[in-house]
């Protein structure tokens, strides 16, 4: 093997490393990372100001009824000390699941406000840790379910009247990031992602789901949210 051949495999060994790790793990450090973060006071006063004048003036009307499905549009909306169109999938699922649910209270910058409180992972930089978003929805009353087992995630998915999932765009490459996004059942069972780019048409079946999310078909589910409606 030759030295550049030595240097991809270890390369590629790297990448593929932590979406090796057991979901335990690595929740477990994105949890722990949560627990310890927060973003400043003033600065949440700030970006909620910031946000809340931007979000009336551009996009209240058009998300009052509409899922967003593309957060690379929200770059002017502050999340800690990143950006919504960078950092704030989890968020925006959050508000998907709700407004699909019609249990939407607060706006999207009143959400950010919460998580940038209590959720955010280096303030914002990477996001907001996957159980926070199930502690935030049980805080205001909604019946969640979370769950990091993947013997948990197809009877889940089919019990849940939408879910959240966070997952790894590639098994193999932690390079492609990771991804959060709201899932929607259609009248015929089907399951619909929003605000992903990588699965834009509802398909049949949870396993042709997780493949639809990844980069050609090599997604893998980290963690689920599924909002359990009462009698279910």
């Amino acid at each position: 093997m030759s030295g550049r051949e030595a240097d991809n495999s270890f390369k590629a060994r790297a990448r593929a490393f932590v979406p090796s790790l057991p979901n335990a793990l690595v929740e477990g450090v994105l949890r722990l990372m949560s627990f310890f973060d927060h973003v400043p006071g003033r600065l949440r006063e700030q970006n909620r100001r910031e946000n809340d004048g931007i979000w009336a003036e551009k996009y209240s009307r058009t998300y009052a009824e509409s899922f967003i499905e593309d957060q690379a549009l929200l770059k002017d909306l502050k999340l800690g000390k990143s950006d919504m169109a960078y950092a704030g999938c989890e968020i925006i699922a959050v508000y998907n699941a709700l407004l699909d649910r019609k249990k939407l209270e607060e706006t999207l910058p009143g959400l950010i406000s919460c998580f940038e409180k209590k959720g955010v992972v280096l303030n914002g930089r990477f996001g907001t840790a996957p159980r926070a978003l199930a502690r935030y929805l049980r805080s205001i009353g909604i019946g969640a379910e979370y769950s990091i087992r993947r013997k948990d995630f197809p009877l889940l998915a089919e019990r849940s009247a939408v879910f959240i999932v966070t997952a790894y765009n590639d098994y193999a490459d932690i390079m492609q990031e990771i991804h959060t996004v709201c899932i929607t059942k259609e009248p015929d069972g089907r399951f619909r992602a929003h605000n992903s780019r990588k699965c834009r048409e509802s398909v049949e079946g949870f396993d042709a789901l997780e493949q639809a999310l990844g980069v050609g078909g090599r997604g893998k589910i980290l963690a689920m949210t599924g909002i359990i409606e009462k009698g279910e």
